[in-house]
């Protein structure tokens, strides 16, 4: 997602949906350690077996195991996205076979972040957002966890209209 082409209200959206997600979790700080930790962590935490990952506030957790094509795919399936507003657009046939393989192996799936402060709720999502007939998108704040830098993050938190 290129941060600097959206509009004002979109960036005033993002920061108040990420403010809203960082509540969930502690505040802005825990969201963006939380962030910090992922992208530290070699290889991607996804690829853990255990289907779960500790880090300093918490512990993630999801259905089942993530295998390396399959997270290959969907990396590229997000660029491919970012770029085009469609995971699906202008693919060629291989591509598009290995990205709804991909799909539906990833549609079941939660990732729920459970904080170790039993006052704050954690957060649930699924990895892909089917909440449009037809446009399945891959969700926003698994992007962001997973997947985007840290600094397009810090920026959207703390931008003023």
């Amino acid at each position: 997602m290129n941060y600097d082409s959206l509009t004002n209200e979109q960036k005033q959206q993002l920061q108040q949906t990420l403010e809203d997600y960082a509540s969930k979790l502690g505040g802005t700080n825990a969201l963006l350690t939380l962030i910090e930790n992922i992208k530290d962590t070699k290889p991607n935490p996804l690829l853990n077996k255990t289907a779960s990952f500790k880090y300093k506030d918490g512990t993630i957790t999801w259905e089942k195991s993530i295998y390396k094509d399959t997270l290959t795919t969907l990396f590229n399936a997000i660029r491919h996205e970012d770029k085009t507003g469609d995971i699906l657009k202008d693919l060629s046939p291989k591509d598009y076979k290995n990205t709804m393989t991909m799909m539906k192996i990833l549609k079941p799936i939660t990732i729920k972040i459970k904080p170790n402060d039993e006052t704050l709720e954690g957060l649930e999502f699924p990895i892909l957002d089917t909440s449009v007939a037809k446009n399945t998108k891959i969700s926003y704040l698994f992007k962001t966890i997973f997947f985007y830098n840290v600094g397009s993050t810090k920026k959207a938190i703390n931008f003023k209209a």
